[in-house]
């Protein structure tokens, strides 16, 4: 809970302070009952009153009436009142008041308090995901039911004492209540799917390699990186015990540093475990081949860390349209959000929107055929219906310098005919920066970027 004190001094307006309670536009997280308590407590300092009370409105109509007699000690007077209130798309209202016989005194009123869910954004640009072309199309997305709290800006005293709630905005970076395109076009779908308000706090900073998004040990919450600013203001709003999702879009600044990202990354998901003990799923973007040069075997490396690390997956980034070869105009950022949300709504919320809502992710590649001049791909999900343009086919990386002529699909594989044998040990889809020729499931999803062996 966050505290909101208030010191009343005019004659006319008993003096009391708030220990605890809500401030305008908070979201409470919601317990598995749906519900979430929200507790207005303090001290009240003038002498004479013999109660207090307090009274919640939803959406203008009045839900609960709390009082509480008052017994003062040493000249002051505590309260505690508590009132839970539905996950929903309701505003709630606290208009608090004390009481003696006959006489009635209004001390203040906190508006446009909700209750829901708790999801963090982290990464690079692509996070970040501001309005680079200033289309003015994201925040056609906004939601009362969309929040966000303090500001994302690099500034740490800023991060650490900005304590205020904000509507969430799409366009904007480091700046308070930035969430991001396609993090805003998430939220925004699954709040309409699910009636359930949501919190999205985004900590992502342009152009950082993951070293700069470790944490500090010694200090979790030092506000001078990029962790321990996310960590301070979660913190602050109350809900590090209470985040369902990480969402993670990072490694262009990375390029061929594959095996240090190896070696980071877990450690970064340790981190977040131990932070917000309570997260459901991490998932990570899979970074597309532009800007800063990411390689196949840094791809490979963030497509292969959803086996091994619990509770994540990997979405891909290829075939979102409306790519500059680092980052995307909105209609691509709006095309990850849904491919964000789909998952989400999965995972979290039960939906049974689930055919084909993952990226077709490659299980094997091998060599077939008497001349050695094809090879089947077979992907992981038996029931995706795979497309593959013909222009895909220069995709494709062997090292012998061998290249794709071809491919038939079937099912959930792949056939590709190559321009003759080859000798290479491993075979690489890499996609393309820009729009183009894609591999891609019945969804319009782009396959994982790969580098696997080839098998004889």
């Amino acid at each position: 809970m966050l505290i909101a004190s208030l010191l009343l001094l005019c004659a006319q307006v008993p003096a009391v302070d708030f220990l605890e309670a809500p401030v305008e536009g908070q979201l409470y997280p919601r317990d598995s009952s749906n519900m979430a308590d929200v507790t207005v407590s303090g001290l009240v300092h003038e002498a004479g009153w013999h109660g207090i009370m307090l009274l919640v409105e939803r959406d203008g109509v009045a839900f609960a009436l709390r009082t509480e007699p008052l017994s003062y000690s040493g000249g002051s007077a505590a309260f505690d009142v508590s009132v839970p209130i539905h996950a929903e798309k309701k505003s709630y209202a606290f208009r608090f008041w004390l009481t003696k016989p006959n006489e009635r005194r209004w001390v203040t009123r906190i508006n446009n308090v909700v209750a829901g869910d708790v999801v963090l954004i982290q990464g690079q640009s692509n996070a970040v995901a501001a309005d680079g072309y200033n289309e003015g199309l994201a925040n056609l997305e906004q939601s009362r039911w969309v929040r966000s709290f303090g500001t994302q800006s690099l500034n740490g005293s800023h991060a650490a004492n900005n304590r205020n709630w904000y509507l969430a905005d799409g366009e904007e970076q480091q700046t308070v209540g930035c969430i991001g395109g396609w993090g805003l076009r998430m939220a925004r779908t699954l709040v309409d799917q699910t009636n359930v308000p949501l919190a999205v706090i985004n900590g992502g900073v342009g152009a950082t390699p993951i070293r700069m998004h470790m944490r500090n040990d010694s200090n979790p919450g030092d506000t001078s990186n990029i962790y321990g600013r996310l960590l301070t203001r979660t913190r602050n709003a109350g809900l590090e015990d209470h985040v369902r999702a990480i969402l993670w879009y990072q490694g262009e600044s990375d390029a061929g540093r594959h095996l240090n990202y190896l070696q980071k990354f877990p450690d970064l998901h340790a981190d977040w475990r131990e932070d917000y003990p309570n997260v459901e799923q991490i998932y990570i973007l899979q970074v597309r081949n532009g800007c800063g040069g990411p390689t196949a075997e840094l791809r490979e490396v963030q497509r292969r860390l959803a086996d091994i690390l619990p509770d994540t997956q990997v979405m891909s980034t290829t075939a979102a349209p409306a790519h500059d070869s680092c980052h995307f105009w909105y209609a691509g950022y709006q095309e990850l959000g849904n491919r964000m949300a789909r998952l989400l709504a999965r995972d979290l919320y039960g939906s049974g929107d689930t055919h084909e809502i993952d990226a077709p992710n490659i299980e094997s590649a091998a060599i077939v055929g008497f001349l050695g001049n094809k090879v089947k791909l077979t992907f992981r999900d038996p029931d995706d219906s795979l497309h593959f343009d013909p222009a895909a086919a220069q995709d494709f990386v062997f090292e012998d310098g061998v290249t794709v002529q071809s491919g038939t699909v079937s099912g959930n594989t792949i056939t590709l005919d190559l321009s003759g044998p080859t000798l290479s040990r491993t075979i690489a889809y890499v996609g393309h920066p820009f729009d183009g020729a894609w591999i891609t499931n019945g969804r319009g999803i782009g396959a994982l970027a790969f580098k696997v062996l080839l098998r004889p």
